[in-house]
């Protein structure tokens, strides 16, 4: 989607959301989207954003309508994901990577159903993995891939390494950012990096902490007058998240804000927007298990050939 057509969908028939409502989007939550793996990223320029805060709150009310959902948390050196849904672990990705144990092992079901594969916090080491650390890693997916259908990939703030790698392996790339312009710049540059990584990458943005829908258009009129002059790369608006004065208390409980708060502002948009998740198509019609992600992210960044 360029600017031009982000524009003329203000005028396109609005959802519940009261944004504009896309080919896959209709009201009973069913879509051809649904079907098959669905592995989405949550990438941010800048940390404090609420990027984690909605990664594990999406996954909640992902799992609670029947998805199984294992949410990847990818921010291998300050890990936040635990702590938000109020877990504690025994094992961390550090854990696989020294060889203690199998990745398997270090699984913590969460609330609602969800599955959480925990990072380490801390642990320099974990900021510096080689690829052969990496793909030590993704080698083991693949006895996860029957029990899965959805992977949320909650990455670290920025444009790192492991950012990249970790992204890399989505098929849909979800672009989380504020109104604040360090954190609409800072997605700029982020959405820079990966798009000259991977040509012909979508992304989605979703700006958290709006005063009303339509800062998330003005922010996404501000993004894409750039992206569009400078990238190629297509942007979409998937959607925005309110102020909600309850996340504070439910990060303090450390519970999900939809399990708290269920009829808060913010919870009652995150329900929606775990409903437009679910009907994003797979790029180019595609389907395939979690092993076939992997092994296309192998390829890719050992530039060893394409799948």
């Amino acid at each position: 989607m360029d600017q031009a057509q982000g524009l003329r969908m203000m005028g396109m028939p609005q959802n519940e959301l009261g944004t504009a409502m896309g080919p896959g989007d209709n009201r009973t939550g069913i879509s051809s989207g649904e079907a098959g793996l669905k592995v989405i990223a949550l990438v941010s320029g800048k940390g404090g954003v609420g990027k984690t805060n909605l990664a594990a709150n999406l996954a909640v009310v992902l799992a609670r309508r029947g998805r199984k959902v294992l949410l990847v948390d990818a921010d291998l050196g300050l890990a936040n994901v635990d702590i938000v849904l109020g877990l504690t672990t025994r094992y961390t990705l550090f854990d696989v990577v020294n060889g203690s144990v199998e990745l398997k092992d270090i699984l913590v079901e969460g609330p609602g159903g969800v599955w959480v594969l925990p990072a380490s916090s801390g642990i320099y080491e974990m900021t510096c993995l080689d690829d052969q650390q990496r793909y030590a890693i993704l080698d083991q997916i693949e006895a996860l891939d029957d029990r899965f259908d959805t992977v949320l990939i909650d990455n670290a703030a920025g444009i790192s390494q492991d950012v990249q790698f970790f992204a890399g392996a989505a098929r849909q790339v979800v672009v989380v950012t504020d109104r604040e312009p360090t954190a609409i710049t800072d997605a700029y540059a982020t959405i820079k990096v990966l798009s000259q990584r991977r040509t012909n990458l979508n992304f989605h943005l979703l700006v958290n902490n709006a005063d009303s829908e339509s800062d998330g258009m003005d922010v996404y009129r501000k993004l894409t007058t750039v992206t569009d002059r400078f990238l190629n790369a297509s942007i979409s608006l998937f959607g925005t998240v309110p102020k909600d004065e309850n996340l504070n208390r439910a990060v303090m409980a450390r519970r999900p804000l939809v399990d708290l708060f269920p009829r808060s502002p913010a919870s009652t948009q995150l329900n929606m927007l775990a409903e437009r998740l679910l009907s994003l198509p797979h790029p180019d019609g595609e389907d395939g298990t979690m092993k076939m992600f992997w092994e296309r992210l192998f390829h890719q960044n050992t530039g060893r050939g394409e799948k």
